[in-house]
């Protein structure tokens, strides 16, 4: 009996051992680097934004965290590459106002089950840029130019299909034009492809381009803010020139659906300590970025109202049928 009492013990301490050791233990979490996927090209906006909150997040969870650029299909590259690994909170995706719109297409690979949208850290809206030499001075004379079909005027942005050319999209309808779409794998492309003169006018966040704006190479002719941005007071807006375009961009960061909530919190708690340090609100500043002050929750229903509201536009271009 005294040998099969301690040979249970024995067994019992064992069977206790590899429940510990079989067992996640999210307490420990971060216990090794954790990894972000950009799903913009590097030197975009977005790419600006997830190194930055690299840097303020490795600071806050004492780990390293890095950075890797998977630009492509609105998003769908990174995002495949994400949903290829363990939902356990060491790969974190971007997320855009233009994942909405991969979401809402037909086809689409992912819906907003598939993901956990952590938070959104940005919003800024959409604007029209021009070159300081361009011939269209404000957006009467853009727009009459895209009414005549023989004006051969080339517009483009980020990604087909996504927040910038639904931007358009809107202007065209409220215009009464029609026009084709040039799309980038970032707006800092498209940026590039004005300067050098492939395109007449590029539809972009502001800052994607804004040493360009700063020391006047670019300018806006109209910007997607319901009144005049506090950034930029002196350019018009689209509603005031007489067009109802009224429309913000979101970026933010999402994790595998499956990621256990414990990690959950812990990310989001060591968000809420970035988003309340004063360099990092700097950061925001020098940027001409707002907050949007969602929880994980509404981030959720955001991301699923956004996502039903694309499918007609995406059904008027011929992709979602």
């Amino acid at each position: 009996m005294k040998y099969f009492r301690a040979a249970l013990t024995r067994l019992l301490l064992l069977a206790t051992a590899l429940l510990i050791y079989s067992t996640p233990s999210y307490a420990r979490y971060p216990d090794r680097p954790i990894h972000f996927i950009c799903t913009s090209a590097a030197g975009s906006p977005l790419d600006l934004m997830m190194r930055t909150l690299a840097k303020f997040m490795g600071d806050e969870l004492k780990q390293t965290v890095i950075v890797e650029n998977k630009p492509g299909g609105t998003g769908a590259v990174g995002m495949a590459a994400a949903m290829s690994m363990p939902a356990d909170g060491y790969t974190v995706v971007s997320a855009t106002g233009s994942t909405s719109f991969l979401m809402a297409e037909g086809k689409s690979k992912f819906t907003p089950r598939d993901f956990i949208f952590i938070r959104g850290l940005q919003a800024e809206p959409s604007a029209i840029v021009v070159r300081k030499d361009s011939r269209f001075h404000n957006l009467a004379q853009l727009v009459k130019a895209l009414r005549n079909p023989s004006s051969k005027v080339n517009v483009g942005g980020y990604a087909a299909a996504g927040f910038h050319q639904f931007v358009f999209y809107k202007l065209q309808q409220a215009a009464g034009f029609k026009s084709v779409w040039i799309p980038f794998q970032g707006g800092n492309q498209a940026v590039l492809a004005l300067m050098g003169g492939v395109l007449d006018a590029a539809v972009i966040t502001p800052s994607s381009a804004l040493a360009q704006l700063r020391n006047g190479d670019l300018r806006l002719l109209a910007i997607s803010t319901p009144r005049r941005d506090d950034y930029f007071p002196d350019v018009p807006t689209f509603k005031e020139q007489g067009y109802d375009v009224v429309e913000t961009l979101w970026r933010g960061v999402m994790v595998k659906a499956g990621t256990p909530k414990p990690v959950i919190d812990r990310l989001t708690s060591a968000m809420d300590k970035v988003e309340a340090n004063p360099a990092w609100k700097a950061f925001m500043k020098s940027n001409v970025q707002s907050p949007l002050h969602l929880s994980v929750d509404q981030m959720q229903h955001h991301v699923a109202e956004e996502v039903a509201s694309r499918r007609k536009f995406l059904k008027d271009i011929g992709l979602e049928k």
